[in-house]
This record gives structure tokens, sequence and C-alpha cells, in this order.
């Protein structure tokens, strides 16, 4: 089987991988199939052992990405592995979906084998993002080089980071001659050059300084030629100065001037990633990048100098005059995120619209820009992911549920062994029915309805409630729970809470889980705190206990169903409260100190 998929598998990546790369992809792909008997096999779960395999799918999408691979071969071919290895182990192993172990290694494989189809899709992404920023970074310093003049950047340490083609040809020197030294190294390397006194200084506390200097390489029978310097702090996402960037201006005329902003302006429109259109006031086009070209797939001497109504209509044979967009651009108000799904001559393309009205120096729209982003492929990859995450969460919640429904079954189906056999006597039926039959159907019904409520919560049917009331009632509910366990309960509350629009036996049943967990963990003689308290527009209800905490790995789980680290617990209570909660308006969040305890805080908003 693996030899005959990887024969196939050739014919759609002999154009883009080599022999010894294909070799190498051949061996790790006999590799995960070995894996996957051997789990057929033993059974045994090893998570860890799975995460060589993803990585190495993770690399391998990155290399096809970087091969040119489409990305809807790469997704074909997922969809072809995954069937592939299911029919494998079907008549390799003779697994059957009604045999109780079988189903269970079944759902456990399509899980792992959607999560490794998963690192693939990512793999190909990282590249489409590395490749974006690299060609970002390619075309930044395309810009800044064709400038006409000088660009320097420097770190928060005063070191030389770039400089541009103006720069260095003032300077006399190669990019990588400078990078790296700092600015006492540079001015020893040019005592030409010319700067006020503390003037890094400055710029580094957030200050913009400009300054005028002469310059020293354009001498004329008139003298020195004067060109304006001006020195930019450069900010971090928190705000912070990490940078700076000095300018130094040429001296030219201004028609020349005006002749190179055009030229500037041309290229970084070219250079842009989004495509670009520029109307004027009767909504003509008027300029149209590259990118808007392959966007659209017209040529610029195809729209420009046309209504931007005439080209909708002419090119979608729809009418836009009726369209929001359209009332939008007319009244002069901005444009942010509107998607659409249109379909140019033949081809349907979905894309996200950003714009801005232009306006005269009395504020009056003359113009309008449209940003243009094609996000049809993104989507693509995006809801291919999502059904790979679909299969994969299935597939989790059926094993879950499957292994949770075993043990009560077993009970009930050996018992009834036992009475078919005559192994039971007749009077003992109706005891070991109510004592045995009855707690465990009670089980497993308890465990079905849990599920239903994490995958299919019902709405809160809500009411105004006293929360001091509210929280007596389940004070009520839990101390002697608390008594039986010898622990000790503590409840903080001001006197004055708002009143809350509650589902009480919802809020009642979060609480007792809450608590339930926490008595679980709280040693005799520890303490339990209930806290409320009022924060901003919000109720602030905490559960406090004095246990062991919980264990840094585990806590980003404990909102997943089934996940549990209790002996016999179902890993529903924790979900279903979350469910709960959300289905209030509100937030549950846990904190946690290993040796130290846990804080459960649930949020509720109120109306003041």
């Amino acid at each position: 089987m693996v030899e005959s998929i990887l024969k196939i598998f050739w014919k759609d990546l002999g154009a883009y991988l080599q022999e010894d790369e294909y070799q190498m992809y051949a061996q790790h792909i006999r590799e995960l199939v070995g894996y996957v008997d051997e789990f057929v096999t033993t059974g045994e779960r090893n998570e860890l052992a799975w995460e060589p395999f993803f990585d190495h799918g993770s690399k391998y999408g990155y290399l096809v990405a970087s091969r040119d691979l489409p990305l809807e071969i790469l997704l074909d071919m997922g969809n072809m592995f995954s069937e592939s290895i299911l029919n494998h182990v079907f008549h390799t192993h003779q697994l059957k979906f009604y045999e109780r172990e079988a189903f269970g290694k079944i759902l456990y494989i399509t899980s792992k084998i959607n999560t490794y189809s998963n690192q693939v899709v990512l793999g190909f992404q990282r590249w489409q993002d590395d490749s974006r920023n690299t060609l970002h970074d390619e075309r930044r310093n395309q810009v800044l080089n064709r400038l006409p003049f000088s660009i320097v950047v420097y770190d928060e340490h005063g070191r030389l980071q770039f400089a541009n083609t103006q720069a260095l040809d003032h300077s006399r020197m190669r990019l990588e001659e400078v990078v790296g030294k700092t600015r006492d190294e540079l001015r020893a390397l040019d005592n030409r050059s010319t700067e006020p006194e503390n003037m890094f200084r400055k710029v580094m506390s957030g200050e913009r300084v400009r300054w005028r200097a002469a310059d020293t390489n354009n001498v004329s029978d008139e003298g020195m030629y004067q060109v304006d310097k001006e020195m930019i702090p450069l900010f971090d996402e928190s705000g912070q100065v990490n940078g700076s960037v000095t300018i130094v201006y040429s001296p030219i005329s201004e028609k020349e001037r005006l002749y190179n902003l055009h030229k500037q302006f041309s290229f970084v429109l070219n250079s842009m990633n989004s495509g670009l259109l520029i109307l004027n006031q009767d909504f003509s086009l008027t300029s149209y990048n590259k990118k808007a070209e392959d966007v659209f797939g017209l040529a610029a001497e195809q729209v420009l100098g046309s209504s931007l109504l005439e080209l909708y209509t002419r090119f979608t044979e729809k009418d836009m005059s009726n369209s929001k967009l359209y009332s939008s651009m007319k009244r002069g108000l901005p444009i942010r995120d509107r998607e659409y799904s249109i379909m140019i001559n033949g081809r349907t393309l979905t894309i996200r619209i950003d714009g801005n009205p232009i306006k005269n120096s009395q504020g009056v729209p003359v113009g309008y820009i449209l940003i243009i982003d094609d996000q049809t492929e993104l989507l693509a990859m995006r809801e291919a992911m999502m059904r790979n995450e679909k299969f994969a969460l299935i597939g989790q919640f059926a094993a879950g549920i499957a292994h949770e429904i075993r043990n009560p079954l077993t009970t009930v189906f050996g018992f009834l062994q036992l009475f078919a056999s005559r192994a039971v006597q007749p009077d003992n039926f109706h005891d070991l029915t109510v004592k045995l039959l009855i707690p465990e159907l009670d089980r497993a019904n308890t465990i079905l309805s849990d599920f239903l409520m994490v995958s299919r919560p019902q709405a809160p049917q809500r009411q105004l409630v006293i929360t001091e009331t509210f929280m007596a009632d389940v004070l009520r509910l839990v101390e002697s729970e608390a008594n039986l366990r010898g622990v000790m309960l503590e409840v903080e509350a001001p006197s004055d809470l708002p009143s809350l629009n509650l589902d009480v036996q919802q809020m009642k049943q979060v609480f007792l889980n809450l608590c339930k967990n926490a008595f679980d963990v709280t040693p005799p003689g520890g303490k339990l705190v209930l806290r409320v308290k009022v924060e901003n527009s919000d109720v602030q209800f905490e559960v406090i206990d004095e246990g062991p905490g919980i264990l840094a790995e585990d806590l980003s789980h404990i909102f997943e169903p089934f996940y549990t680290t209790k002996e016999h617990g179902t890993g529903l209570g924790l979900p279903i409260s979350h469910r709960i909660i959300e289905g209030h308006g509100g937030m549950l969040t846990v904190r946690s100190t290993e040796g130290v305890g846990t804080t459960f805080s649930i949020g509720i908003p109120f109306t003041p």
C-alpha cells in the first residue's frame, strides 16, 4: 500500500523535489505508517512519539511551498494520504467499526493523521509568510535606495542598521563596512560629518529634530550648498523609542523635485502588496497599480479614465449604484474591512476593501482611494484547515464518549451474562438491579446529558435575581459537603451588590461543579473561600481553594471536553461551566500556583 501511494505522490512531486529529497520524504512516510501499525498492534498511546512526525510534516510543507507547489495539489495529496492510511489500517489489521477497541483506535489514528495534515498546511503557510516578509524587506530597501536623498537607520544603541545608496555614495563606503558600527566610530571614519551636540540624545527621548548644515561634497563658484537634515525617532509597538532614522535632503530644483516625487509615487504604488485605485470627484479611475492588475486580471489601459460604475457593470454585469459601498463613497465616508465576493471574466474573487475620501484644504471630498486585498487563496486555506480541525475534534469527542460509556455498559453486559447463565439467583435480581444496573445506566445517561450540554448548550432562562439571596442559596447547597469533609467555608461579599439577570439553576450547577472540584483537592482543615466583588460593570465571583494547584501543562486544557486528571472524572464539569458562563455573556477564568491553590473567577455583567 505504502509503495503504491508513494509512486502516485512521485507523479505530483517529481517536478518539485529532487530525487534525494523525495527519498527522504518517502522514508518518513514509511516510518509514519510503521508507527501507525505499531499503535494498532499494541494500543499504546505515546503522544510525544507523534511530535517528530508533525515536525517533519511542517518542514515538508515549508519545502514544497518554496518549490511553488500549488496549494490545491498539496490539499489533494493530504486527503488521499488520510484515506490511504485508513484503508491500510482496515485491510491490513482487519479492524471493524463495531469492535470496541478497534473503534477507539481508528478514531485516535484519524485525529493524529488530520493533525499531521494540518502541520503540513501550516508549514506551507509559514513559507508564504516568510516569503512575503522577505519580499517586503527587499521592496522596502528598493524603495529607500531609489529615494533621491540619504537615509541612515540606527538602533537604540546608536549602531547603524541600514544606509541607502545615496548615503553610501556620500560616504564613499560599502554597506558591509558600516553596518553595526556606532555613531562615534562612523564620525571617526568621516570627519566631514556635522551634527549639533546632544542631537541623538534628544531623538532617543522621542523628539524629532531638524537642522541645516554645509554639504562639503557640493562646492561651486557661489560657495557651499546647504542641505537640510532631519533625525526622526522610531518607536516599537509599546511606544518606546527603539532607534532613529537620519534623512539628508538633496538641494535640487523644484521641477526636478516634482519629477522625482512622481517617480517615487509610481514606484511605491506598484510595490504595494495590495491593489490601489484612485478615483477623482466623478469616480473615474485616475490611478491603478500593478497589484490591482494582478487581482482583477485587467490591464491599466482597460480601466483608466473610465467610471467605476461603468467598469463594475461592464465586468460583473451587475449594478453598483445602489450598493452600500458606493453609498459610503458618495457620502465621503471611510470604508473599513468590507468583504465582497465578485465574479470578473469568469473568475470568482473574494476581496477585502478599505477606503478613504481625498479632501481639499476646505475639507471637501474631491476623490477617493480604495485599497483591495485578494482573500481568495487565504480563505481556501482556512476552510481546509477548519475541515481538518473539525474531523480531529469529532474524533476526540467520539473517543471520549466511547471510553466513558464503555465502563457502565461493560458492567451491565457482565451482569446480564451472569443472569442468562443462571449464576444470579432470581431472589437477588431486584437488589442487584437497584444497586448495580440502575446506577450504572444513570451514569451513562449523565455522561450523555453532559456531553449534549457541551456540544449543544441550552439558552439560559434568565430572571432578575438578588445577588445576596442567590449566594445564600449556593452557600446552603455546599456547606453540608464542607462540614462532611472538614473544610472551613468562608464568604466575603459586600452588602450592596447589584442584582443580576441569571438562569438560577444553570448558575447553581456552575458553583456546585467548582466547589466540588475544590472540595476534592482541599485537605481536611483547609479553607474554601467564596468571594464576591464589583469590578467596572461586572460582578466577580471567586472560588478559592487551598489545594495543591494545577500543573502548568494541565492548565491550558482544563476547559477541553473529556480532559481530566481525576481517576473517576468525566472531564465535562468545567467545559459545561464554561459554556454556561459564556451563555450569560460572562467569562470563566482560572489562575493557579502549584503548592498554593487555585482560583476560579466568574465575571457576570450587570446593568447599572
